[in-house]
């Protein structure tokens, strides 16, 4: 018998993201919404057919490597979670691919 898909659960005071030592990030979901970011140039595709950007934060000059949340709820939904600001972020690790920082 199949198990039925239970979506997972994000707890509240979650850690965002950690910067690891080769700049990508870890941890359980990265704030990943498209109305944070800003410069945004579409630089290819990923592995998991994903379209890949560089882009910055609003509050930051550093250039990042990775995906946009809304295009990720499309096709995976199971890896967007809804931050209590009601911003989307995404848990890279259920995509198989890290967030990088570019400069």
């Amino acid at each position: 018998m199949k198990k039925a898909y239970v979506k997972p659960e994000f707890r509240k005071g979650a850690l965002l993201s950690q910067i690891t030592a080769d700049g990508g990030f870890s941890g359980e979901a990265t704030i990943s919404d498209i109305r944070l970011k800003t410069d945004i140039e579409m630089v290819g595709v990923a592995a998991n057919g994903l379209p890949l950007y560089n882009f910055k934060y609003l509050w930051s000059d550093a250039v990042y490597q990775g995906v946009m949340a809304q295009d990720v709820l499309k096709v995976f939904p199971e890896a967007v979670c809804t931050m209590p600001s009601g911003h989307l972020a995404v848990r890279y690790d259920m995509l198989g691919m890290k967030m990088t920082r570019v400069l």
